[in-house]
């Protein structure tokens, strides 16, 4: 167990291994696919909700930060991840009643298997668990609420290295993939932007940069802007290495997606309900295929 100042959440990739989770018998491998899945469906909800995205990378962060604090074993992590969204729409200013929040929550969390109209059994365990898991929630944060996210650097550096429109939406949207791993735990907001940009010059092709690719793949803007390249190297490659494990889980499962897909919606969602009782305890413990799903 990771013992530290309540409220310091810089870690090492070292600390990643020596998770809750990964005592409790959690591989790194299999605690980072919860973790992103989880993540997937905060983002899938938040479209349908129509949440601004920083929205959305709070509630991704505080589910990081949670579970350095506690197990994927004691808290199911679609528990977590609605608790989270929930919160960080408080947090964030852009409310949504539970009446409104929880159907959307149930229909991605089921892969539209089941609904949740307020008033039905459903809803109410869903209810049952957000506010319970709120209060831990909150403790596990030590009530720090403020998350300063890689958007606002990557503003800054797209202006600076004079990104168009298109390939800066592109690079946001990276950020959104990066969020779905610990990256937020281990390395700068500045440090996720600049690898957000050079995974968008690497994908992007030279006619659409026209010249911008030499720019961005140059790593002298990266010196300037205080971060070292070999710390962008290894943020995108585990954001590579992610994309390559999903897409390896899709095949498994007999999905023929790409991992060119919209990666937010990569990690499929299984079909989930909480228990009845609305306790902590909601694990359900996957098939062996689980990952694949």
């Amino acid at each position: 167990m990771l013992e530290r100042q309540c409220t310091d959440w810089q870690f090492t990739r070292e600390d990643l291994k020596r998770t809750p989770s990964v005592s409790c018998g959690w591989t790194v491998e299999r605690e980072e696919l919860d973790r992103a899945k989880a993540c997937s469906l905060i983002y899938s909800a938040s479209r349908k909700l129509q949440l601004p995205q920083i929205t959305s990378a709070s509630a991704c962060a505080y589910l990081h930060r949670f579970f350095m604090r506690h197990t994927l074993k004691e808290y199911h992590h679609y528990n977590i991840a609605a608790t989270c969204l929930f919160f960080a729409c408080k947090a964030e200013e852009s409310l949504r009643k539970l009446e409104n929040f929880i159907p959307v929550i149930v229909h991605y969390a089921s892969k539209g298997n089941r609904r949740a109209p307020p008033g039905t059994s459903e809803f109410e365990k869903w209810r049952a668990v957000i506010l319970r898991t709120e209060v831990v929630l909150l403790q596990a944060l030590c009530f720090d609420m403020v998350i300063d996210h890689p958007h606002v650097a990557l503003i800054e550096l797209a202006e600076t290295l004079a990104m168009p429109q298109r390939l800066t939406q592109m690079a946001w949207n990276f950020i959104a993939d990066c969020m779905r791993l610990p990256l937020c735990l281990v390395y700068s907001p500045k440090a996720i932007a600049c690898a957000a940009v050079v995974l968008t010059a690497k994908v992007s092709s030279l006619a659409d940069l026209s010249g911008l690719a030499s720019n961005i793949l140059d790593s002298a803007w990266m010196v300037k802007a205080g971060v070292h390249k070999c710390t962008v190297d290894e943020i995108t490659q585990w954001l590579l290495g992610l994309y390559t494990r999903e897409a390896q889980a899709r095949k498994a499962a007999g999905h023929g997606s790409s991992v060119a897909d919209n990666s937010t919606e990569a990690a499929q969602t299984p079909a989930y309900s909480p228990t009845p009782s609305g306790s902590p305890m909601t694990h359900v413990q996957p098939s062996p295929s689980s990952d694949a799903k």
